[in-house]
């Protein structure tokens, strides 16, 4: 956060999009990206960093958990936890978004944000939480495999978009409506585990691609510090 001219302080939340098919590499990079914040909460339907599995240290499975979860980290300054939910998942990370926005000051990941949502439709709580969660101190990364899937409202206030290949047209069509035709013919063009981010308010385009192993790992290191500036900024 920075201080306004008139003694306020600006409140602002970033909301970053990861977008590739299965098996790209978006849900590790939504890993590396969230790794490197204080606190964080992780909506993971189908529980791949959370628990055993995952590189998150806890896991809750209801709203009472989490809420339980909440009161034993109140005071704390750090703390990682992943919500798995069950069969009714609108109706769940409807509930997670309102105790989230509640608590407020932290990161939320949501994996595959189109089994809560459609191009025209977004559930409400989570709707107020993507608008005004700058009032909360909230940042936000969401991960999808197919851009034209999206909810519009989400991809009109995201940042920082993370784009993998798409090859289907109406997947190319939804990223040049968002962030350019140049943008979506260079995605169109990547190998599968290539990827670029295109940021909204600088147009910045930056495209990461597999010459070799070590460059790879220097990109990586890039993005690391970059989050952990960021994330000293904005929480």
């Amino acid at each position: 956060m920075s201080g306004g001219n008139d003694g306020r302080e600006e409140l602002q939340n970033r909301i970053v999009a990861i977008i590739g098919r299965k098996g790209s590499g978006k849900s590790t990079m939504l890993a590396e990206r969230l790794k490197v914040a204080e606190r964080i909460v992780v909506f993971d339907p189908l529980g791949e960093h959370s628990g055993k599995r995952g590189w998150l240290p806890n896991a809750t499975t209801s709203l009472p958990e989490l809420e339980s979860f909440f009161r034993w980290n109140r005071k704390r300054g750090q703390f990682a936890t992943g919500y798995v939910p069950g069969e009714n998942m609108e109706e769940e990370v409807e509930g997670v978004s309102g105790i989230l926005y509640g608590r407020g000051n932290l990161v939320f990941g949501i994996e595959e944000v189109p089994l809560i949502c459609s191009p025209s439709y977004l559930p409400p709580v989570l709707g107020k939480l993507i608008r005004t969660g700058r009032h909360r101190q909230i940042d936000i990364t969401w991960t999808a495999q197919r851009a034209s899937e999206c909810a519009r409202t989400l991809t009109s206030l995201t940042d920082e978009f993370v784009l993998f290949s798409q090859t289907e047209p109406r997947d190319l069509d939804a990223i040049g409506a968002r962030c350019g035709d140049d943008v979506a013919r260079r995605v169109a063009e990547l190998g599968r585990h290539d990827y670029l981010t295109w940021d909204v308010a600088t147009r910045k385009l930056v495209e990461h691609t597999e010459a070799s192993a070590q460059g790879q790992e220097r990109a990586a290191g890039v993005v690391h510090r970059v989050r952990i500036v960021r994330r000293h900024v904005t929480i």
